[in-house]
């Protein structure tokens, strides 16, 4: 699978189940801006209602997404939503975005199953501590009950 292919499939994949979404290029899919706001939703829900937004607010959708994606994710404005909307998107220049889109949220994800691991790592020391404490209680309870046993 190419690199573009790849690519197109995690859009895919990431907006599966949004109304009026349907991925299926890198031009005309993103034209009303819902994809975008869709893949910053599925990753970000804080940051966009998508249920509010409407298929015919094109350019809204297009500068709420730029602007948050901007704002909040430090993902550059690489287009220009007022060309999106009149134009034919050039599927070279979204397919550039979008790969913004995924090197932010791949990494944020890597972070994310770094602190799983990391909790995952602490919750097992924790567990182990106490077994050790368990062990010495008991251990000092069966002391003293053997040497109360033996006096008898």
């Amino acid at each position: 699978m190419s690199a573009r292919d790849g690519l197109l499939l995690w859009c895919k994949k990431k907006t599966a189940g949004y109304n009026n979404v349907k991925v299926q290029n890198f031009s005309d899919s993103w034209q009303d801006g819902l994809a975008f706001c869709a893949l910053i939703h599925v990753h970000r829900p804080d940051l966009i209602d998508f249920d509010s937004l409407k298929k015919e607010n094109a350019l809204e959708n297009l500068q709420l997404a730029f602007n948050v994606a901007e704002k909040e994710l430090d993902i550059p404005q690489l287009l220009d939503a007022a060309d999106m909307v009149n134009f034919r998107p050039d599927d070279k220049s979204v397919m550039t975005y979008v790969a913004y889109y995924w090197k932010r949220f791949a990494s944020s994800r890597k972070a994310e199953q770094s602190a799983k691991k990391i909790a995952k790592i602490s919750k097992r020391e924790r567990e182990l501590r106490d077994m050790e404490h368990d062990y010495e209680r008991r251990a000092t309870a069966w002391k003293q009950w053997s040497e109360n046993a033996i006096a008898e």
